[in-house]
């Protein structure tokens, strides 16, 4: 029910007692028992690098003394340890062994023995200096210690370490990392400080530059009209390089589909798509004109899709669809959904307030938490800039709007974007694609005069529903779920000692977002090359109406036999209750958007 700052946390019958420190009352998300955080490996990890196992008791008891001296001269030129004050220590420790637990250095209850020395694990006191700069460095990121505190702890584990360093792994480890750290420290104080702007500036100037051509080359043209009594339609709109890589899915889903009842339209990327063969052809899919596009500057495809499907007054709502997604539903369940059932709403995904205005600590927080990590840095700089998953379903007024205002709404999201999580110094945070439909749907109500001041509530006025109707998984967004697919801490782990190794503390150069640790931990989103049947029911089973990032050629294992996907789709839609599955849709793509009961 709350933590004890700058003090001990001592047991005392069923009521724990912060010796020494305040106790802080403040509501905690606790963890089942059997789902370790990411917090308690890091703190696991520390605790084995740190044991001396194999060398002699004796000679352990001695390293531990010299550190235990070592430590207490660094403490008394660098000032106290922590709030509390130095002499208190031995006292504490004293009671920890007789009564309770202490945080950070003290193991199990009762395990403190003389001079520091833990006699199960080895210990000595310049591992202890190491794991209570840690427990320091996770109370700064989740409390707000004072940093002063940190730098205190930090001199005191570099006297440790270094007179300790060639006793331990874990005394050349933090040895290393010390020597790293000042070594980026005086680099950063010779290196210009406007190189890192200046290279995000440019990503972010190209990005603009790419979506503003498209979009400027772009406009409503006439539209079509239909036949008095023609069927309503949904307008797929597909983005590709020049293929689908479920094309055989495809055929399945639309030769069940009433024929007039749907449109396809098809923007393919790559400059020789045109020798390919065009995806869907036999159901009548439109080929439009190639725009200027690349990664993370997708919004003016976007707007030249919408725009080619408004010419057909038949189009009612407009999907958008990637190379890599498939159906989790049949036709007729996603025509009854969007057409009949919610014909002139649209249906967004938002994302999660992010907590932090920086992406490193915001990335260090959900790490240690396990929490989604796809967040809206933009609502805290400007409420009406929002973050969203790119792939939305728009009604047909909606559509118009957005192709009308994308201009705009990608100028007041420039403003926006330019200042979001600003220590990525080598991009921006977010795509357009990811705030300008909903940037421009606002941007009308407000000119319109009809804005209630609240962005929420006129997202609710303008017809716009909090749907995610496409999966697609994020690093931790549905932990504690029944569709969480996290990999198990122990094999992350190994991702890291095998892929990123030690380049993520002595590389400068290190860039995650290029490197093979990125791909091995497959999060970003993750990328299905493998399937269970057990969890691609799970997902029918919800309201989802598509999947997405499913690598070419998976197939889909039972009891030990494998399938196509698309051999397996076809007779899953057969099997979705519709009810249930309508009464089952999520509101975010993560744990915050569980649907509740009806």
């Amino acid at each position: 029910a709350g933590c004890c700052q700058g003090g001990w946390l001592k047991k005392r019958s069923a009521q724990p007692v912060c010796m020494h420190g305040i106790w802080r009352a403040r509501p905690l998300r606790m963890r089942r028992l059997g789902q370790p955080s990411a917090l308690r490996l890091v703190v696991l990890v520390a605790v084995l690098l740190t044991s001396s196992a194999g060398e002699p008791s004796s000679r352990r008891s001695g390293a531990a003394a010299k550190s235990k001296d070592v430590e207490r001269r660094a403490a008394a030129k660098v000032g106290s340890l922590s709030a509390r004050p130095r002499e208190r220590e031995q006292a504490d420790a004293a009671e920890c062994g007789r009564e309770g637990l202490r945080l950070p250095g003290c193991g199990r209850a009762g395990d403190v023995r003389k001079g520091g020395q833990h006699d199960s694990l080895g210990m000595y006191s310049g591992s202890l200096a190491m794991t209570r700069w840690m427990g320091t460095m996770g109370r700064t990121m989740l409390e707000g210690v004072d940093t002063i505190e940190v730098q205190n702890q930090a001199e005191i584990m570099k006297e440790a370490a270094n007179e300790a360093g060639n006793r331990s792994l874990a005394g050349r480890i933090t040895g290393r990392f010390l020597h790293f750290q000042e070594e980026e420290e005086r680099r950063g104080a010779q290196d210009d400080p406007d190189k890192r702007a200046e290279v995000r500036r440019n990503f972010m100037v190209n990005k603009l530059h790419i979506d503003a051509t498209a979009i400027n080359h772009t406009h409503l043209r006439a539209t079509r009209r239909g036949f008095p009594g023609r069927t309503k339609q949904v307008a797929f709109l597909f983005l590709a390089m020049d293929s689908l890589d479920f094309e055989d899915v495809w055929d399945e889903f639309f030769v069940r589909a009433t024929i007039g009842s749907y449109s396809i339209y098809i923007h393919r990327a790559a400059e020789n798509s045109g020798e390919v063969a065009l995806p869907l052809a036999r159901w009548g899919a439109i080929d439009i004109d190639t725009v200027e596009n690349g990664w993370c500057a997708l919004m003016g495809v976007e707007t030249a899709l919408l725009a080619n499907a408004l010419q057909d007054a038949r189009n009612v709502q407009m999907v958008f669809v990637s190379h890599n997604t498939v159906p989790l539903k049949g036709f007729d369940y996603i025509y009854r959904q969007l057409v009949e059932n919610s014909q002139t709403t649209s249906k967004f995904c938002f994302a999660d307030k992010a907590w932090h205005k920086m992406a490193t600590p915001e990335t260090i927080r959900n790490e240690l938490r396990r929490q989604c990590i796809f967040r809206d840095f933009y609502r805290e700089l400007n409420p009406r800039t929002l973050k969203h998953h790119q792939w939305v379903v728009l009604a047909r007024a909606h559509a118009q709007v957005v192709v009308k205002r994308a201009g705009e709404a990608l100028y007041a999201w420039k403003n926006t974007w330019g200042v979001a999580a600003p220590d990525l110094g080598h991009m921006g945070e977010g795509c357009s694609d990811e705030a300008v439909p909903g940037t421009a749907l606002l941007q009308e109500i407000e000119a319109t005069g009809r804005s209630t001041g609240n962005t929420w509530a006129d997202l609710t006025r303008l017809g716009v529903e909090q749907q995610c109707l496409t999966y697609v998984l994020w690093r931790h967004c549905f932990s504690d779920t029944a569709l969480n697919h996290s990999e198990p801490i122990a094999k992350e782990f190994g991702d890291v000692i095998k892929y990123g190794k030690v380049d993520m503390l002595t590389s400068k150069d290190f860039d995650f977002f290029k490197s093979a640790l990125k791909r091995e931990l497959n999060g970003y989103p993750t990328v299905f090359q493998s399937l269970e049947m057990d969890y691609l029911l799970r997902l029918s089973r919800e309201g989802f109406m598509f999947a997405r990032k499913f690598k070419k050629g998976i197939r889909v294992t039972a009891n030990g036999i494998a399938a196509p996907l698309e051999v397996v789709l076809p007779a899953i839609w057969d099997k979705v209750d519709e009810q249930r599955a309508s009464h089952r849709v999520w509101s975010r793509l993560s744990t915050q958007g569980v649907p509740t009961a009806i």
